[in-house]
């Protein structure tokens, strides 16, 4: 199989370190010649490219796109056009009428789509689910979902314009995934966005009150915009009975899943740890071979991003007040 690769620096250079691991033929385009050859002496690469629409007409089977949010749609558009499979980084794009496009783009194309969204195969957060739904800590009345770290962004993350926002759209979306995994479908937002540091364009800090059909309440905060955060659990699940806690005060060192291990009912409890890149491209490489759906559906990330533009729309609501 080959697969282009749009962006190889940052995260892209994360996608082709999993991507190398996979056996497949890689070429990769950036916008300048200093950064194709970076990549190139860093990764075994068959081409390399500076012009993007040459580089969706090569012959690559998939296209996996690592370029700013603003990019993800017109980009992936014209890559399924084109009869290539793709995977995208998220968020899947930067607003719903850009992400329903390319979901139908998928389905009218008979291309595959997914989002390459590792937090979504987290294994504890899978067994927390498990947990959850064996009864053991009883019925779930609050699901609490966050991060908080200081960093000013870097490049096109400090401009609203190519982020389509700010923090939550992007780092933040990870955490609505979990928080979406965890808690089910909603019904109502309470939200509040705003500039905590002040270092990037769009909005540093958001926090947010879900209110699940299943009953439970969800507490979602996210920043950038937190100078020496304290060690805090990035998730918590009560229930009537219990609680399940990621357990962050007893994270092995060089984990590479984002959560893990767990705390069930106070007791420790291990989670095999996995490299989340390379077993996600690996599902969808299968999905692709075998005409199966792929492992993270496209509808997922739309509600992901949904979760976080309903964040946005509460906010302003309640700033008109």
């Amino acid at each position: 199989m080959k697969v282009l690769v749009l962006g190889c620096r940052g995260w892209g250079e994360v996608h082709l370190r999993a991507l190398s691991k996979l056996g497949v033929e890689l070429s990769v385009y950036a916008r300048t010649s200093e950064a194709v050859e970076e990549c190139a002496s860093k990764f075994e690469v068959s081409s390399t490219f500076t012009d993007i629409n040459q580089a969706l007409h090569s012959d690559a089977d998939v296209v996996d796109v690592v370029l700013p949010h603003d990019l993800h749609a017109p980009v992936s558009v014209k890559a399924m056009k084109l009869g290539k499979d793709v995977t995208v980084e998220k968020p899947i794009a930067a607003s719903l009428r850009e992400a329903q496009e390319m979901t139908s783009t998928s389905r009218s194309s008979g291309r595959k789509l997914m989002v390459t969204e590792q937090f979504h195969f987290d294994p504890s957060v899978k067994r927390t689910k498990e947990i959850v739904e064996s009864g053991k800590i009883g019925k779930v009345h609050t699901v609490i979902v966050r991060s908080q770290l200081r960093w000013s962004g870097s490049g096109w993350r400090r401009e609203a314009s190519h982020m389509g926002g700010g923090a939550l759209i992007d780092g933040g979306v990870h955490f609505a995934d979990t928080l979406l995994q965890l808690g089910g479908e909603y019904e109502d937002v309470a939200g509040y966005t705003y500039k905590g540091a002040g270092l990037i364009e769009g909005e540093d800090t958001g926090m947010a009150v879900f209110k699940f059909k299943g009953g439970a309440h969800g507490f979602f905060f996210y920043t950038w915009a937190y100078p020496n955060p304290p060690p805090v659990p990035r998730f918590e699940v009560v229930g009537s009975d219990g609680s399940v806690v990621d357990d962050v005060w007893n994270r092995p060192k060089g984990r590479m899943a984002p959560y893990g291990p767990l705390l069930v009912n106070g007791v420790r409890e291990d989670v095999e740890d996995q490299d989340l890149y390379t077993s996600m491209f690996s599902q969808f490489f299968k999905a692709v071979e075998e005409g199966t759906d792929v492992p993270f559906p496209p509808e997922l990330a739309v509600a992901d991003l949904k979760a976080i533009l309903d964040v946005y729309d509460a906010s302003e609501k309640r700033r008109r007040v």
